[in-house]
């Protein structure tokens, strides 16, 4: 959840630069024009702009405040962090590979006592009673 509200984030980011690029070619075509004089184009670029800035602003702080709201909530339900979720993958699957690793040796000591009991089987005198 946390990763989709990152992506938005520069989603956003991205979206406002464009815009703000876009406003400046429409300002130097009026200009161009002579639909606007070159101050006002200036003027209402960076009005532009501050407005983008400032919105990109309060959008980010209220991005933050989500986040931790998700976290505190995460955190009240017992739900591990992401750190804590990656370790715990991590030992699991270390524990895994240790599990398939005694499997095989247990597979190995079965097998070499198969041949031990049929070597001797073989070779068994009858047992003094």
């Amino acid at each position: 959840m946390v990763d989709i509200l990152k992506k938005a984030s520069l989603v956003t980011a991205e979206l406002i630069s464009l815009t703000a690029d876009k406003v400046q070619e429409v300002a130097d075509d009026f200009v161009k024009k002579g639909t606007l004089h070159d101050n006002e184009a200036k003027k209402f670029v960076s009005e532009v702009r501050s407005t983008l800035e400032s919105r990109e602003k309060e959008f980010t702080d209220r991005l933050e405040q989500i986040t931790g709201s998700l976290q505190q909530l995460g955190s009240s339900l017992g739900l591990p962090k992401l750190a804590e979720k990656e370790n715990i993958e991590t030992r699991i699957d270390e524990l895994e590979r240790h599990i398939d690793e005694l499997k095989a040796r247990r597979d190995v000591i079965a097998k070499e006592q198969k041949k031990e009991v049929a070597a001797n089987g073989n070779n068994k005198a009858p047992a003094a009673k």
